[in-house]
């Protein structure tokens, strides 16, 4: 184990040096006073009754914090500093590693510490600076608080029992369905020590924990718990946990279980799906509390989860710097070495970029069935055939994680040799991410009608009763088998893609512009460059254009020099699929949103003289567009 400081915290006479005194003997290292750190001038000051100025205290912190930084080279330490704000904290903590680092802060009431600074002969602090002490204190966000109305002895078994030196766990996580458990299995395989909890259901949910713990050779040394109480009390503090339940009503259940049993500065991260907006009103309540929240998306499913997930993570930053170790060390890497894992911004940012994730993910999705389908019943070209043109693809511009398994979904035959894939039902199910993105769009007026389409896809795909009646009603979609070039039909698939990426990003930068969230679309780019479902070489394009100073994707000189070389046939394509009933809405909202984002002067001013004709609207003029709105009287007598 590395040398270790631990600095213990309070007004004057909350019995700093005794506790301090009496845990170094404890552990068999050194004892420090801080006062013993003060200048002259500084005693002086106080024996004269006059109040420390920060001016005073800097040189007293610095030194505290350079003696303990060259101590820790050779052996742990306790030191004591009264330390009574975070400012003075920050000071004492400089450079020295948050893992090297135990805060414990002694508490007690007004009249119980005045009465113990009367019991001090000959200390140099008058009893008539107590008052200002207590005023100045800040709570801390992090560490042990103990209440000093308890002997020594109980004062330091509870400091034993409640610190790393009793061989508690870096990390919690609850919750061990097929993301959790996998989860846990990365951060142990990683070096992390971890408790792991799942609650008991009788008949369905037994033992979870201690059966995953039995199962799994990476969570061998983890502690399984069906205990909450017992599970938090064997983490190390400020406690680090993961929750991942369903979003919802069950993230909130969980939380509100464990606040009784969790200290100030303790972190709570869900990792779940939950919506963005829950994720801030759950994090402005626990920062109430003193605690502090964490919501981070994290993608690439159950094996993502094992060998390294694209991790979102948003909320309180100040708990970021807690938790980047943890989460960049379990993250995926990029071909560049860099972990897939960025801080992406206040309250619910790290939510709402996962959430828009899969919302680009439903349209990627669907722009492959498309081109698929088309494929197959458009150019008459068999599943096989396809895997090969897929597969050639995915070897170029083209390559993403979404070709390569549907290469490998359209290769998977059943023992009898038929097509798994045929035998399918047609209807795509949906978990409420793609709804949630469509839905946030229309709140903040970012057209987005690609993923929009791929929903709506979705929604039409599951009415397949309905499909079937009216196939029989207009005599179904008869293909004409009408062949086409397939490299303009990648290239129509780049486009569409290119499109859907320029969609979602904008919507992000819009959101984060309304919401104050600073997102780095760059560090959004590396995170999302691996681990992820959306990963692919796209996105390492999208990076390089916006780390050349692109502000959006359609604005990328590379990607704008391919729309340009390839649209119009691309176009013709196009106008080839419409005639077939064939349906690409996602192909189709891709075009058209291009279309309308190059028309300079649109038919949106009918639409603007028809709102003020029936409902008095009013509209500006194009001579004058930041001028007065207008009024027209449009039936004349």
């Amino acid at each position: 184990m590395q040398n270790q400081l631990y600095i213990v915290t309070g007004v004057a006479s909350s019995g700093k040096s005794t506790i301090g005194q009496a845990l170094a003997d404890q552990l068999g290292i050194r004892f420090y006073d801080g006062d013993d750190f003060h200048p002259q001038s500084n005693i002086d000051k106080m024996k004269a009754g006059t109040p420390l100025t920060d001016e005073d205290r800097w040189p007293w912190l610095a030194a505290i914090n350079d003696f303990s930084k060259e101590h820790l080279q050779k052996s742990s330490l306790v030191v004591c500093s009264s330390a009574l704000k975070d400012k003075y904290r920050t000071v004492l903590a400089k450079d020295i590693p948050r893992e090297n680092l135990h805060w414990i802060h002694l508490t007690g009431s007004f009249e119980l510490i005045k009465k113990r600074m009367s019991q001090r002969p000959g200390h140099f602090m008058p009893e008539s600076l107590l008052q200002s002490q207590f005023e100045a204190f800040e709570q801390p966000t992090e560490g042990l608080i103990i209440n000093v109305d308890q002997t020594v002895t109980e004062i330091i078994q509870e400091i034993i029992e409640s610190t790393s030196m009793n061989n508690l766990k870096e990390v919690g996580l609850i919750g061990l369905g097929v993301m959790g458990t996998s989860l846990a299995r990365n951060i142990a395989g990683k070096g992390f020590t971890i408790s792991i909890f799942n609650r008991e259901v009788p008949g369905k949910e037994e033992s979870i924990a201690s059966k995953a713990k039995a199962k799994f050779n990476e969570l061998s040394d983890a502690e399984a718990f069906n205990d909450l109480e017992a599970f938090v009390k064997s983490l190390a503090l400020p406690r680090k946990i993961i929750v991942m339940v369903n979003a919802g009503s069950a993230v909130d259940a969980v939380i509100d279980s464990l606040v009784p049993l969790m200290q100030a500065g303790d972190i709570v991260i869900d990792a779940g799906n939950s919506h963005y907006f829950d994720t801030d009103r759950r994090e402005k309540a626990l920062s109430d509390l003193g605690f502090r929240y964490i919501g981070t998306g994290v993608s690439g499913g159950e094996e993502g989860a094992l060998k390294g997930p694209s991790i979102m993570p948003g909320g309180s930053p100040e708990a970021f710097v807690d938790v980047e170790k943890i989460l960049k060390s379990i993250a995926a890497k990029n071909e560049n070495g860099e972990p897939c894992c960025h801080y992406v911004g206040k309250g619910g940012a790290g939510h709402f970029v996962k959430m828009v994730h899969n919302g680009i993910e439903y349209a990627e999705m669907q722009l492959i069935a498309e081109v698929y389908s088309y494929m197959r019943y458009g150019m008459g070209l068999d599943a096989h055939d396809i895997a090969e043109v897929f597969e050639t693809w995915n070897k170029g511009e083209a390559s993403s994680y979404l070709l390569s398994i549907t290469v490998d979904i359209l290769r998977f035959h059943n023992e009898d040799g038929t097509l798994l894939l045929d035998q399918i039902l047609d209807s795509a199910g949906n978990k409420g991410t793609g709804s949630w993105t469509t839905i946030s769009a229309c709140e903040l007026g970012v057209p987005i009608p690609t993923i929009t389409a791929a929903l709506f896809a979705r929604y039409q795909s599951s009415f397949k009763k309905s499909r079937q009646e009216y196939a029989g009603i207009y005599h179904g979609a008869h293909e004409k088998h009408q062949g086409g070039n397939l490299d303009t039909l990648e290239n129509l698939l780049q486009f569409a893609r290119i499109v859907n990426h320029h969609q979602g990003f904008d919507l992000i930068a819009q959101a984060s512009q309304t919401y104050g969230w600073n997102i780095d679309l760059i560090n959004l780019a590396i995170t999302w460059s691996n681990g992820c479902i959306i990963r692919s070489a796209l996105l390492k394009e999208i990076r390089i254009g916006m780390e050349q100073g692109a502000p959006e994707v359609l604005k990328i000189p590379a990607l704008k020099q391919k729309i340009e070389a390839h649209y119009e046939h691309s176009l013709q394509l196009f106008s080839t699929m419409a005639t077939n009933n064939i349906a690409v809405p996602c192909i189709s909202s891709a075009i058209e949103y291009f279309k309308y984002l190059r028309t300079a002067d649109s038919s949106a001013n009918v639409i603007q003289a028809q709102r003020d004709f029936f409902g008095a609207h009013t509209y500006k003029l194009k001579s004058d567009p930041e001028g007065p709105s207008k009024h027209t009287i449009w039936e004349k007598e």
